[in-house]
Order: structure tokens, then sequence, then C-alpha cells
């Protein structure tokens, strides 16, 4: 089945209907790149089922990601489903930060303005705390200011954000950064 048609048609059964295409993106380039294509700049419901499949690759070999990190950070502001914030947060929050303070700067940038838009979904306000927390343990001048958010966070927050928000503060003061 031709990837575009796969990702196009209605399925519950996930893991098995993708199954073939992790293993082939896993194992090409070329099958990647395309994955890629349509998780950025396909239909709403190409970017979903393909952000998915992505985040199953990046779990099994997050390496395999690491020549699309740029292309990732530039897609934050071009987004248009929760799904692909959620894939790349959730990348930036597990595995390698990008490399260069460009880079890193945007990426913590979008992670900031994800956790205080209220009107976001959890999944990535709670990885963006988590990647603002890996960044101030390299840029440990940062790290009141991250404390002033996630304060803001534990007040208005849901239960999900109150508790990361309050882990993350408790690691703060543990590293010696607060």
């Amino acid at each position: 089945m031709v990837l575009k048609e796969l990702l196009n048609t209605s399925t519950v059964a996930k893991d098995k209907a993708y199954a073939n295409w992790i293993q082939e993106a896993l194992a090409g380039a070329d099958v990647l790149e395309e994955m890629v294509k349509f998780a950025f700049e396909g239909t709403d419901k190409e970017r979903t089922r393909a952000c998915w499949i992505l985040h199953h690759i990046g779990d099994r070999k997050p390496e395999l990601l690491l020549g699309f990190v740029e292309r990732m950070i530039d897609q934050l502001d071009h987004a248009k489903t929760d799904a692909e914030m959620r894939f790349i947060l959730r990348y930036f929050s597990k595995y390698e930060l990008p490399q260069g303070e460009e880079a890193q700067g945007r990426l913590l940038h979008y992670s900031w303005m994800c956790m205080m838009d209220m009107q976001a979904t959890v999944a990535p306000r709670v990885y963006g705390m988590t990647i603002a927390y890996r960044m101030v343990r390299a840029y440990p001048e940062l790290a009141p200011e991250l404390a002033q958010i996630l304060e803001k966070v534990i007040e208005y927050g849901s239960a999900g954000m109150k508790n990361r928000g309050k882990k993350i503060l408790k690691w703060l003061r543990n590293d010696g950064l607060l």
C-alpha cells in the first residue's frame, strides 16, 4: 500500500496498520524523508498519522531524526495540528536537544510560550516544561525565569501541569539552580 493511501485510510489498529511503514522508515532514509514530508506538509489527517509513526520511529532509533532537527524546530512556527507539536516537543523532551545557541534559543522560546498558553493542550505544555528544565541545566542563569513561569503554571494549570511543575521546581532546587 502506498504511504499516502495508508495515512488516509481510517483505522483503529494503528500498531498493526503502520508497523510495516515504521520498519521501512527505520531501514531507509527515503521512506523517513517521505514520512517527515507528510508529517509537516500533508493534510491534517496525514500530519496526525505521520507524526504518530515518527513518534514510534523516534522511540526506537532517535538518532535517525537528528538530520531533521532544524526542520522540526522550524515546523513549530507552522504546525497546523496538535500532533505536530506533541511529536516535536516530546522528541526534544526525551532525546537530544538541538546543537547551537540559535536553535536552542528558538526551542526554549517556543517551550516557554507553550507553557504559558492556557489554551494549549496539556501534553505540549508538559513537554515544554521538560525541555525548559533541560535547557536551564545548560544555561543556569535562566533558572529564576523558569521558576517564575512554573509558579504561574502551578497556580493556574491542570493537575498534570501542577504535578510536572512541582517536580521541575524540586529538580531545580536539588540541582542547586534555585
